[in-house]
């Protein structure tokens, strides 16, 4: 769909209702706006946004701020087939900070072949959150997955199938976790969890840090591997990196 078509499709949306009212005219003679230059006034509102997921089209809108917590707002999602724009396909909430409505990833997340997307939720010093819906092709309906709302900084790796995610946790990132999964069952299992710790030094002494490493063998997330290192040798940087790489160990 082209940009032309896109103005149009938002400008019958804003037609429709999907917009802020818009100022009573002055007594001057007024031209209202065409659908094309209503489209951009409402997408120029940061309060809203738009965007494409395969055929479909989804736009956004921000409800009253601190109605779920201080900073925070309930998102209002409309699905639209652009052929068809009398009612929305589907509607959608979403808890989210004010200031990261619009921030979203199309992505085919469970590697099915249709492109599904996420809407970030949560942001920190590094770690983000994102609120995923899978394209289900039965119900014709965008379902939500929450493991993936769990993952932080989610990476989809369609040559291996696999989501990775890392949570920074201080120490200049030498503190985190990185978790892997893959779609078992038709769920996002956790398959492996690396994750580092620092223990501050003791007056006189050295700053340590310990890596521990999580796999699911037989279907059961367990222990394999777990060692403290100083943190300032570097030594574990080279073990981190090998319980990066999930072909490691080959058993």
């Amino acid at each position: 769909m082209g940009k032309n078509v896109l103005w149009g499709v938002l400008g019958m949306l804003l037609l429709c209702g999907c917009a802020a009212a818009v100022p009573e005219p002055s007594a001057a003679a007024h031209t209202p706006d065409t659908p094309e230059q209503a489209a951009v006034r409402w997408l120029a509102d940061e309060a809203h946004a738009a965007f494409r997921v395969g055929d479909l089209w989804v736009t956004m809108e921000a409800g009253e701020t601190g109605t779920e917590e201080p900073g925070f707002t309930t998102a209002h999602l409309k699905v639209w087939d652009p052929t068809d724009l009398s009612v929305p396909l589907q509607t959608m909430e979403q808890a989210t900070d004010d200031c990261l409505v619009g921030r979203v990833q199309v992505v085919d997340a469970n590697f099915d072949g249709c492109p599904d997307f996420g809407s970030m939720y949560a942001m920190g010093n590094q770690p983000v959150y994102y609120d995923f819906w899978l394209w289900d092709e039965e119900q014709g309906r965008f379902v939500e997955e929450p493991v993936l709302s769990e993952i932080s900084d989610p990476q989809f790796d369609a040559a291996t199938e696999t989501i990775s995610g890392y949570a920074r946790a201080g120490w200049a990132g030498a503190a985190g976790e990185h978790t892997f999964y893959r779609w078992i069952d038709g769920q996002p299992t956790l398959i492996r969890r690396v994750w580092t710790d620092v223990e501050p030094a003791e007056a006189g002494g050295e700053d340590t840090l310990t890596l521990a490493v999580e796999d699911r063998r037989d279907g059961v997330l367990t222990e394999v591997f777990r060692q403290t290192y100083p943190l300032e040798d570097g030594g574990w940087l080279d073990a981190r990196a090998q319980w990066l790489d999930l072909n490691y160990p080959d058993i």
